[in-house]
């Protein structure tokens, strides 16, 4: 409509002189109330010019005040991001402290860690309420219609976000490993999909893949496991780190035998990784079986045991774990040799 009156208004000028230069000629002719008509009309042509000029004005005003406003936003969207992602490299500095903190110093350090980690969560809210997004019909594209069903953001933020915000991606990967952080999977989950769906990252989907295995849903794991060569074919080290997760998980749950396959797959991924071997000899123990033979009671050491933990051997032989593996392996000649 802005776009016809524009037009509109640029006709009238061009033809107003002609208008003019017509009713000068002829007035001699025209009787008193003639000429009062044509006087008004030229009077309400001049009354539109400056109408349409004035919506023009109007229209440019709300255009600067359009970018005044996105430019805020944008300025905000980074320093909120930058914000929490400070708060991520501290809460991610002090996890490696964690490791070999004991008593009270270690759970001051899981203290401050759940903060950072808090912290972080509320600066990246923060920026993805500052994203700025065009194009409404692209909701599904990127996948936000699933994030309104989850109530986690309204639709009218979900059309706001609809732009190609380089950033967007970065912000939902970001919260989705803050959620991560503090053991909110379920909120975890949903940011870390929609940050796939809008630009698929091999981090992005071992942290995905992990996080599925922590809820229980070890098949969607597996399978985003499996998806993290399609944007890399290179990142074999992600995919096997993110195969060792769910193997991880899964013994912490006491499901050593379901931790073979995935073990297996991250050792065949990245085979200089020692602790999946080690992971794997002790998966694979859990197997172990018994049979009669002879009248003697024999062990059965699954195939691939033993070769995990020299493997552990041969690439960390002074390693944290080689005096355990030592004796596991030390414990299985005595068997073998009683069973002979």
């Amino acid at each position: 409509m802005n776009r016809w009156l524009m037009k509109a208004g640029t006709a009238a000028m061009l033809f107003a002189p002609q208008l003019l230069a017509a009713m000068g000629a002829a007035r001699t002719d025209l009787l008193p109330g003639d000429a009062l008509k044509a006087e008004l009309g030229d009077t309400r042509l001049r009354e539109n010019l400056r109408a349409d000029s004035a919506k023009q004005g109007t229209d440019t005003a709300a255009e600067k005040k359009k970018a005044e406003e996105t430019a805020t936003k944008s300025k905000l969207e980074k320093t909120h991001l930058s914000n929490g992602n400070n708060a991520m490299h501290e809460a991610q500095a002090i996890r490696q402290q964690i490791q070999i903190a004991t008593g009270a110093e270690r759970s001051a350090l899981l203290a401050k860690m759940n903060a950072d980690y808090q912290t972080a969560i509320t600066e990246y809210q923060e920026a993805l309420k500052n994203t700025t997004i065009a194009d409404e019909n692209r909701i599904a594209d990127v996948g936000l219609l699933r994030m309104i069903r989850n109530g986690l953001i309204d639709e009218q933020k979900a059309a706001d976000m609809l732009v190609q915000d380089k950033n967007l991606p970065v912000i939902l990967s970001n919260l989705g490993m803050a959620y991560s952080g503090v053991g909110d999977y379920q909120n975890a989950i949903p940011m870390l999909q929609e940050a796939t769906l809008s630009k698929p990252e091999p981090g992005t989907y071992m942290q995905l893949g992990t996080d599925f295995a922590e809820v229980g849903k070890f098949p969607e794991a597996s399978a985003t496991c499996g998806k993290i060569a399609a944007p890399d074919p290179t990142a074999t080290d992600v995919q096997a780190a993110c195969y060792r997760n769910i193997a991880v998980v899964m013994m912490n749950q006491g499901k050593l035998a379901d931790a073979v396959v995935p073990l297996q797959k991250a050792t065949q991924l990245n085979p200089g990784n020692a602790p999946a071997w080690k992971l794997l000899g002790d998966a694979l123990s859990s197997t172990m079986t018994t049979r009669g033979e002879n009248g003697r009671l024999v062990y059965v050491i699954p195939p691939g045991t033993i070769d995990a933990y020299q493997k552990y051997l041969q690439l960390e032989p002074n390693g944290q774990y080689a005096g355990e593996v030592k004796a596991v392996l030390d414990g299985f000649a005595q068997l073998t040799k009683g069973s002979s």
